[in-house]
């Protein structure tokens, strides 16, 4: 693309490395903090959950910059500015994910206590399904953790020239420093700094942009008269790449799954109250309404700041014009420019052209290789001579990074932990006819050694998701194929009573291999007239592709298994009502006696969380089993 001197991008101030330093400064000074306050983190309970005293508004900020991470703050206005308005529109789907998720997810995951999400696999199904669910999470983490890394500093590079390993290992070095000494609280504290600083940035460009763009009534009005508020170009359409419903249904089923994930369960567990738990999903509606249409609007302020009336210019006659005077006898073709014309069927200027000036001229599109760059462009080049602003915005940036993986590290420690490394202790004392023993420092020292961990293969694995494509797609492709399968389980465990670890794990495994399927016959097939249907098939649409799959074949297989089994257990299944959405539970479910295997896992269990500082046999546990049961288990 053509590019002029607007486009020069300006070197970093003195302020803009105060104000990037004190955030990153900000960020690893609460971690050091919540190392020490208050004794420290020293059980697990602390360090994974913060002790469940967290209250709504501090968690409701930390999901709401979980998810707001660089694919939001660079992809999305780079999606408007390149696609027009229409993906905003997902806006709608948050009217109904929000509500469903506080009603009907909240209190199953906060009412049984659970620290890690996929602990509900081994509950209501098999143990098989906690492991598999658990591995697709890490996978599809750690993946993700990986792209938000790499993601701003390709950007920051392209533009700015700072080398994309310098950009991956200060903020990958910083962010797992102040989440392994820190903890929960250090993630949670810390994302509510890091929600001021984003959204204190954007409202500074959008004010700045829209005048520098020619005013808001501007900005609207050129976006509208150049086709630019698509919002219903077309309503439906499962192949069509974006729809009006592919957006509020098919949006809202991408969105599901982040919200049934680890990173969004963990912070349910570490609130204080179930009320606090709905609180804090409630309030990410309105901050999510308020927030995501700023981000869609920059989109359409750099498409009328690079695109004004004079812009369809040839770029070769907008390289002479400027303060310039032709010959009388000069003529060329111009292309209609609007701005006052009466025709646009005018072709021909010819005389002076000294009226186009350093304001007016015509303005294009910097050149870059990806559409995520042009946010870090505009801010550059535009305010790069405003001390501190240049700052304030690669700041943001890095607070989206670090928020995501700040989070995700903790939640990939918390899965590691309790579904990994406590089960297989539990298997090894039972395959050695030994004692169980437990100490919870030793587990709060090897979840610290985890972060550690987690944090070195991100920041290796950013290295390699540098080549995956724009940020918008990567991310509706990974939650879509991973996410999809485990929210068909999840759906399956709370909707379908009848519903067996037989059917869950085939319908699992069918619907997370046909959803890789899609999504990678869609990439090797990409721009081919020849490919098979189905590889057309919108990435807004990956997640309900997998979850159908999963659902359907879960309850097929399920009443297969049903009718062939001679297990009374599964023929005659017995839920344990509070594995089930609220409204499906039995008036009478308060009495529901739990079956003899369930309350053996409720056994170590209470021995693992409740106990811990030394050791302990599994006789010193029964009364206290017995309390647990009658006073926390049963509604």
């Amino acid at each position: 693309m053509a590019t002029t001197g607007q486009n020069d991008v300006h070197s970093f101030s003195a302020l803009d490395y105060v104000i990037f330093s004190a955030m990153l400064a900000v960020s690893a000074a609460t971690g050091i903090y919540h190392a020490f306050a208050k004794g420290g983190q020293r059980t697990t309970s602390q360090f994974l959950v913060a002790d469940r005293s967290m209250n709504g508004i501090p968690i409701a900020m930390s999901l709401v910059v979980s998810f707001l991470s660089p694919i939001t703050i660079l992809g999305m206005p780079a999606e408007t500015f390149s696609n027009g308005a229409q993906y905003s529109l997902y806006v709608l789907c948050l009217l109904w994910v929000f509500p469903a998720v506080s009603l009907i997810l909240v209190p199953v995951f906060h009412g049984l206590k659970l620290t890690s999400a996929y602990e509900y696999m081994s509950l209501r199904f098999h143990f098989s399904l906690r492991i598999i669910s658990s591995v697709i999470f890490v996978i599809q983490t750690s993946f993700y953790m990986a792209v938000t890394l790499v993601g701003p500093a390709l950007a920051i590079e392209a533009v700015l020239g700072f080398e994309v390993w310098k950009t991956v290992l200060i903020t990958g070095i910083i962010c797992t420093f102040y989440t392994t000494i820190g903890g929960m609280r250090a993630v949670i504290w810390t994302d509510v700094f890091q929600f001021f600083v984003i959204v204190g940035s954007f409202v500074a460009i959008i004010i700045l942009g829209a005048i520098k763009a020619g005013g808001v009534e501007h900005v609207w009005e050129f976006n509208r008269e150049n086709g630019r508020l698509n919002f219903a170009d077309t309503p439906f359409g499962v192949t069509t790449r974006l729809s009006a419903l592919g957006l509020v249904l098919g949006g809202g089923m991408n969105t599901f799954p982040l919200y049934i994930s680890q990173t969004a369960v963990q912070r349910y567990a570490a609130s204080k109250s179930l009320r606090q738990a709905q609180v804090a999903v409630f309030l990410n509606m309105p901050f999510q309404l308020i927030m995501l249409p700023m981000v869609y609007f920059t989109g359409l302020v750099l498409y009328a700041f690079y695109n004004n009336y004079l812009t369809p210019l040839m770029p070769a006659l907008n390289g002479t014009m400027l303060n310039s005077t032709f010959a009388a006898n000069f003529s060329t073709a111009i292309p209609y420019v609007g701005a006052g014309l009466s025709s646009p069927n005018l072709t021909m200027f010819t005389g002076n052209y000294s009226f186009v000036t350093a304001e007016t001229q015509p303005r294009y599109v910097p050149e870059y290789t990806s559409a995520d760059q042009i946010m870090v462009y505009f801010v550059s080049s535009q305010f790069g001579v405003i001390p501190g602003m240049q700052g304030l915005f690669i700041a943001c940036i890095f607070a989206g990074t670090l928020s995501t993986m700040s989070s995700g590290l903790n939640a990939l420690t918390a899965v590691n932990l309790e579904d990994v490394v406590r089960p297989w202790r539990k298997w090894y004392a039972k395959m050695t006819n030994g004692d169980l023993y437990q100490n919870d420092s030793w587990d709060t020292t090897l979840s610290k050694i985890l972060t550690c961990v987690y944090g070195l293969i991100t920041i290796g694995l950013a290295f390699v998701a540098q080549y995956m494509g724009p940020f918008i797609v990567i991310s509706n492709t990974i939650f879509g194929t991973s996410g999809g399968p485990l929210l068909g389980v999840f759906s399956l465990g709370m909707f379908w009573k009848r519903a067996n670890w037989c059917g869950a794990l085939v319908g699992m495994l069918c619907g997370f291999a046909c959803g890789l399927w899609v999504a990678a016959g869609a990439i090797l097939n990409q721009g081919s007239d020849d490919s098979l249907e189905i590889y057309k098939l919108s990435f807004m649409w990956y997640c309900t592709f997998s979850w159908l799959i999963t659902v359907i074949l879960g309850i097929i297989v399920s009443e297969i298994y049903r009718c062939i089994s001679r297990n009374p257990d599964i023929r005659d299944v017995q839920v344990n009502p509070k594995l089930l959405a609220t409204f499906l539970r039995p008036k009478n479910h308060e009495e529901y006696e739990e079956p003899e295997d369930e309350k053996e896992e409720e056994y170590v269990d209470l021995k693992e969380t409740h106990y811990g500082n030394g050791y302990l046999t599994h006789s010193d546990l029964e009364e206290e089993l017995q309390q647990k049961i009658q006073k926390e288990y049963l509604l």
